[in-house]
């Protein structure tokens, strides 16, 4: 739901929290849509994949639903992650309640509704913020599942079915396949 006229950060900041998350985007007030059954599926398996993934000391923290300020603009992925020694902390060492450092990694799961272009798009302009990697996730339709892996040395997708999702070069050791991340939405996984 996009909210007409424009609004500067420190305005929007000001404004209460409210589920879904609401988004700040080239001035543009959003809403991010309620995930269904399918979108909470694969953030739980994306966590259990990334979390903690690479070596010591540089192993990934991963964050779900957490906002991101970027120079005028905040967003509000479905997961992030920082290597360990890259995640912000408040003075007293704690995670702060936004993070004002673009993540190591942000990962985007569609929802029906939202259209491939301004998905593909949203992933182009949070790399060019400095996000090192973006993955897009598309469930939806069934026959076309895909993924779209965005980073320093450009954009792979569409990926599908047995195509290897490698983020290897972020965590020593991160790679799946388009199956075994959509295997996630079975209701009962053998």
């Amino acid at each position: 739901m996009a909210v007409t006229g424009q609004m500067a950060l420190a305005e929007f900041m000001r404004l209460p929290e409210v589920k879904p998350a609401r988004e700040l985007w080239h001035g543009v007030i959003s809403q991010k849509m309620s995930p269904g059954g399918p979108h909470s599926a694969l953030q739980v398996e994306l966590v259990k994949r990334l979390d903690g993934a690479g070596e010591p000391g540089r192993r990934l923290r991963i964050f779900t639903e957490a906002r991101v300020l970027f120079e005028v603009d905040t967003l509000v992925p479905d997961l992030i992650a920082y290597r360990e020694d890259r995640v912000p902390s408040t003075e007293d060492g704690e995670v702060p309640p936004y993070f004002a450092d673009p993540p190591d990694i942000a990962i985007e799961v569609a929802s029906p509704g939202q259209t491939l272009g301004n998905l593909l798009q949203r992933c182009r302009d949070l790399v060019s913020l400095g996000v090192s990697y973006v993955v897009l996730l598309i469930p939806h339709p069934k026959a076309r599942r895909t993924v779209y892996v965005f980073g320093p040395d450009g954009e792979t997708g569409p990926l599908t079915g047995p195509d290897v999702v490698d983020l290897s070069d972020l965590a020593t050791g991160l790679r799946f396949t388009v199956d075994e991340i959509f295997s996630a939405l079975r209701a009962r996984p053998g």
